[in-house]
């Protein structure tokens, strides 16, 4: 395995699983309603994402470590094989966290995703609990800008807009990535209620956000392709960036297509089923499913897009 792909499936998974942390914590603040961390009616969906913040607190700090590695690694390698042994020289480690751009970065992310550790094993969650969740994984999200490529800008106004565009992308994209996995326990937890049931106005609500983090990710997009590519747009064909990057946009677009559908004709056809025609729900939950694996997918085209050199 080469350093450029052992980056690549570190940031991956440091990509999907604060996703999940931000996105699902946040999904049941605006989801929920009331006081409550989430509707009474849904017990078995809230504790599913209570497993799976769990489980991405976890992997969050694992590929965090596995991705600090592979950076400190790749800086003082020679060769794409990765020298695992610089990692063993306390010098290294000292350079690295005092001496290098990355350091004080990496520092706080560290103890970040300690905090997400320590949240996740609270035995009485409330909305406090996923506030808390939602604000590391927002600080996790963002912080990623001054590890790749949005680093790269100057000091002035256009290095401050190129993290602006970065943090607004990841978290749009988190909020709707990561909410995607509640509403499809939501969905099938609720499978054979009516369809006037508390599923449907979560499902409402989630379009609404999910509507809003769309027209950020499309603008901040735009924005993060005119920082990275420049006058160089004319040979994105010709580079690896280009056909990752073309490769990521098509996988939006099929994700962008598939919620459209779920929106405006899965949940309109859910309303008018009845409680006896569980089919509709049925394909509502598998779409939804479709559109959280396409959504992990487009996180991997990120994470190797942030590791591939722009064209100059």
């Amino acid at each position: 395995m080469t350093i450029f792909q052992f980056l690549v499936i570190a940031r991956w998974v440091q990509f999907v699983s604060v996703s999940a942390l931000f996105g699902s914590a946040l999904f049941w603040l605006y989801a929920g309603g009331g006081a409550a961390p989430g509707p009474v009616r849904l017990p078995g969906a809230f504790a599913a994402t209570l497993r799976l913040l769990r489980l991405a607190a976890l992997a969050a700090a694992l590929s965090g470590l596995a991705w600090l590695a592979g950076i400190v690694v790749n800086m003082t390698s020679s060769s794409p094989a990765p020298e695992w042994a610089s990692l063993r020289d306390f010098e290294v480690w000292r350079l690295f966290f005092f001496e290098t751009n990355f350091g004080a970065v990496s520092g706080l992310r560290l103890v970040l995703l300690a905090a997400a550790l320590g949240v996740v094993t609270l035995r009485r969650p409330q909305r406090g609990f996923l506030a808390a969740l939602a604000a590391i994984g927002a600080a996790l999200l963002v912080s990623q800008a001054w590890l790749g490529h949005a680093a790269q800008g100057d000091n002035g106004l256009r290095g401050d807009a190129m993290i602006v565009a970065y943090s607004a992308h990841v978290l749009a994209a988190g909020a709707w990535v990561g909410g995607l996995a509640p509403l499809l326990f939501a969905l099938a937890e609720e499978r054979g209620e009516d369809p006037g049931s508390g599923s449907l106005k979560i499902l409402d609500r989630f379009s609404t956000m999910g509507f809003l983090a769309v027209v950020l990710i499309v603008l901040a997009g735009l924005a993060n392709l005119c920082f990275r590519v420049g006058a160089s747009f004319g040979r994105l064909l010709d580079t690896p960036y280009g056909e990752t990057l073309f490769a990521k946009l098509a996988l939006v677009a099929l994700m962008l297509a598939l919620a459209a559908f779920n929106r405006f004709v899965g949940a309109a056809r859910l309303r008018r089923a009845s409680s006896q025609s569980p089919s509709e729900a049925a394909r509502l939950r598998t779409s939804v499913g479709a559109e959280l694996a396409l959504g992990i997918a487009v996180l991997g085209a990120a994470a190797a897009l942030g590791v591939t050199p722009p064209p100059q």
